[in-house]
């Protein structure tokens, strides 16, 4: 069974298209009204009764014989409101067929959680690429978003129940939908490089601290997109030359860093941990931290504040406010070490 789509316009209630078609049938209720008292000399109340039996095509006694003109106006009414209602009833149950009603109220969940996110990730582009890194996301119990203007990416992505927008991942006020403003960071993977640049050129502009991974299928869009605002830049054709030499080169070594950085069914993998400024260990040594004593964690980086690399770092390396311990472990090693920075 497909799927009803969840677009951005499933937002509005479905019955509001059935608004118009109530006022018309409103008006002409209220047209009833007035004309039995004008023609007939009714009172209100036997006017309105004369107007829903007449709409409602109950069939019960007319409140007093109707004069001629009294007869044609009834007919005209009959007519104009007995048309609408079927009209109405008929539109209804079209939106409950198409499954409207259910698509907007999907909508509206989906929404409240893209709203109730924060520090998460949007991936722009559910294409072949952004399939892998949502399923990265999910395997590391990372929040984030879709963006894809394919429709039936929703029958994909419902089912998971992974919040997703379809539209236009360039537009502002998809992105604002998407939380940008509150986001950690962005990854632009789209099949089109045109598309990623404009990406993140309003990525960008709407949040000046996201961090950005851009995809390039060309080289020469990569200058481009760094440029455009892009922290990194990606080029899958390029890294997978690089990796398919590396494993015909160095196919222990490979496989080793494959284990470890994606799992590989292992309990211990590589991650990056920054030393808040209020840690405990800020301006201490490796060696008196008692990192690998007390959680079992190894350092096998120091990421500085300046951006360079301590490879190999020894028992006499300093910690320092706002470095990245790149360190291998279990999830429970690495928790302890969380905690042990405090």
């Amino acid at each position: 069974m497909e799927i009803p789509t969840l677009s951005r316009k499933s937002t509005v209630n479905p019955f509001r298209r059935l608004l118009p078609i109530a006022i018309a049938l409103l008006a002409i209720a209220l047209i009833g009204i007035v004309g039995f008292m004008a023609i007939e000399h009714w009172t209100p109340l036997e006017s309105a009764y004369m107007v829903v039996i007449t709409l409602l095509t109950i069939g019960f006694q007319e409140v007093h014989p109707l004069s001629a003109h009294g007869r044609i106006f009834t007919m005209i009414i009959a007519i104009l409101g007995v048309g609408t209602a079927v009209y109405a009833a008929g539109k209804a149950a079209e939106t409950i067929v198409e499954g409207e009603i259910f698509g907007y109220r999907v909508r509206r969940k989906m929404d409240k959680r893209i709203k109730e996110l924060k520090e998460h990730y949007i991936i722009a582009g559910f294409g072949r690429v952004g399939h892998q890194v949502a399923a990265d996301f999910q395997d590391a119990g990372i929040a984030f978003v879709v963006i894809d203007s394919k429709p039936e990416t929703v029958n994909e992505l419902q089912p998971k129940g992974i919040p997703h927008i379809i539209g236009d991942p360039t537009l502002d006020e998809v992105l604002e939908e998407a939380g940008i403003q509150k986001a950690k960071g962005l990854v632009a993977c789209s099949d089109s490089d045109v598309s990623n640049v404009y990406v993140t050129l309003s990525a960008r502009a709407l949040n000046a601290k996201l961090y950005i991974v851009a995809r390039a299928s060309q080289r020469e869009t990569e200058k481009k997109l760094a440029v455009a605002g892009a922290d990194r830049v990606i080029s899958p054709y390029f890294i997978s030359g690089r990796r398919m030499a590396a494993m015909a080169m160095r196919p222990v070594t490979s496989d080793f860093l494959d284990t470890v950085s994606h799992g590989g069914g292992l309990e211990f993998r590589l991650h990056e941990i920054p030393v808040p400024a209020t840690s405990a260990l800020v301006n201490k040594t490796l060696g008196q931290s008692l990192i690998r004593t007390k959680c079992g964690a190894v350092v096998l980086a120091i990421h500085k504040v300046g951006g360079t690399f301590e490879l190999q770092p020894q028992a006499s390396s300093t910690i320092s406010q706002g470095d990245t311990l790149v360190v291998i472990g279990t999830a429970g090693q690495i928790e302890g070490l969380t905690k042990l920075l405090g």
